[in-house]
């Protein structure tokens, strides 16, 4: 039996990731960013989104859209993704850890490695 999942697979410096649905809420234009000084370079800041102050975090190079994606504490916005194609893909490993798009394993894009980077860095740098 062939297993799916939703998402939005995205380009991050020319290489294709995957953000399952659970973690990617929705798509938002590209966002008024306020810098936070002494932020890590991967904070390019925080953002007002549908009346709540969401941190940034910059994925890789590209400027376009914000990603809004659920962390299990908060919401954060998602920035330095091209978004290449949404909907539901064949998963394609038995612990859903890639999907396959055309045919390529497309790994998913570790949103919480980032965050908790920032976190780890925020808490070193600001206490």
């Amino acid at each position: 039996m062939v297993k799916r999942t939703g998402g939005i697979v995205v380009r991050v410096d020319g290489a294709l990731r995957f953000l399952p649905a659970a973690v990617a809420l929705r798509v938002a234009p590209p966002p008024r960013v306020t810098p936070v000084p002494g932020a890590p370079s991967e904070l390019l800041g925080i953002t007002l989104h549908e009346g709540v102050i969401v941190p940034v975090l910059a994925v890789g190079s590209e400027r376009g859209e914000m990603i809004v994606c659920q962390q299990p504490a908060e919401l954060i916005g998602v920035v330095g993704a091209e978004i290449v194609q949404a909907g539901l893909f064949v998963t394609a490993a038995e612990d859903g850890a890639s999907v396959k798009l055309e045919g390529q394993d497309v790994e998913v894009l570790d949103v919480a490695a980032v965050y908790e980077r920032v976190r780890s860095a925020r808490t070193r740098s600001w206490s």
